[in-house]
């Protein structure tokens, strides 16, 4: 048995010093069972940076933080987790599509709370990215792939709630089944 954690952020930019970080979405994933659990956490920010082109890319309101929670109770929440899911891993693997980006942003969250990244998540890191690229350099996918609106459109997944943080988190993690599902055909 082999579990992921497929995390997608939705940011004010793409800097992580200066940009907020909106929202994580996250979806448990077992190679047995599949998705066993999903949540999305919007955040309260002491105050937002938010660019223009973020903000039409996320279409976030102020009414979409009503219910946001501070980021000390999102790296709680991350805690639990590992307890509940990754009991049975030092750190929690994580997954995702073009992973670094988000991982910067929920770095600079835990290090702007004086916690330790490294005692929750594992420094090794799952990109549906590189497996696609891999894959079109050895011809077992033809068309070119550069981003994941073109490698959900190629297998055929639809993402409830695109450019959502749980969205897309969700979809990245049915593209990782895509490609397992793939290997096994060839």
């Amino acid at each position: 048995m082999a579990r992921l954690l497929f995390i997608d952020t939705e940011t004010g930019g793409l800097d992580p010093e200066k940009h907020s970080l909106l929202s994580v979405g996250f979806a448990v994933w077992d190679t047995n069972l599949g998705e066993c659990y999903s949540a999305e956490y919007r955040l309260k920010n002491e105050n937002y940076c938010i660019t223009k082109t973020a903000q039409k890319i996320n279409k976030l309101t102020d009414s979409d933080f009503s219910d946001a929670i501070i980021p000390k109770d999102l790296i709680k929440k991350f805690e639990e987790i590992k307890d509940i899911y990754f009991s049975d891993y030092t750190a929690i693997p994580l997954a995702g599509h073009n992973t670094q980006f988000d991982v910067q942003f929920i770095k600079k969250m835990f290090k702007d709370n004086r916690r330790s990244f490294d005692n929750v998540f594992l420094h090794r890191i799952v990109d549906t990215y590189s497996i696609l690229k891999f894959l079109q350099d050895a011809g077992i996918i033809t068309d070119k792939i550069d981003s994941s609106s073109q490698a959900f459109n190629y297998f055929e997944i639809i993402v409830d709630g695109r450019h959502t943080a749980l969205g897309d988190a969700k979809a990245t993690m049915r593209l990782y089944e895509k490609l397992i599902q793939l290997l096994h055909e060839k």
